[in-house]
């Protein structure tokens, strides 16, 4: 792996899915940004000198931008992302409120773009 570790982002990573995710990539040599809403509070990830949490809402320019400062003062790059966060509602979609669709896109879609786009344009 070179000198130095590489780091892995990975959204929505304060249970299933996510904390696995994190695991593996610590297991793998990896640092690891974590985060989502409220990852700190997290019993499947914790903070260490390979793991930094970045609680935030994923679908505010802001979370995203603190993820990226924060990958890039404590472990100095990012080589990859996994965008993991996303809701769902368990009722047809022609019952949703305009509150659920706002929530929606503004994880599902608008959460994604934001980092991604920062992400990128390190990288490229």
């Amino acid at each position: 792996m070179g000198s130095q570790r590489k780091t892995a982002v990975v959204t929505g990573a304060s249970q299933g899915i996510g904390a696995g995710l994190v695991k593996a990539f610590v297991e793998r040599g990896f640092n690891v940004v974590a985060n989502s809403r409220k990852v700190t509070q997290s019993t499947e990830v914790a903070d260490s000198d390979r793991v930094a949490l970045v609680d935030g809402h994923i679908g505010e320019p802001t979370t995203a931008a603190k993820i990226v400062e924060t990958a890039l003062s404590r472990f100095q790059s990012i080589d990859a992302l996994v965008n993991n966060a996303g809701i769902f509602f368990t009722k047809p979609f022609t019952d949703y409120t305009v509150d659920d669709f706002k929530s929606l896109v503004s994880t599902n879609v608008e959460g994604f773009l934001y980092v991604t786009q920062l992400v990128i344009k390190l990288n490229w």
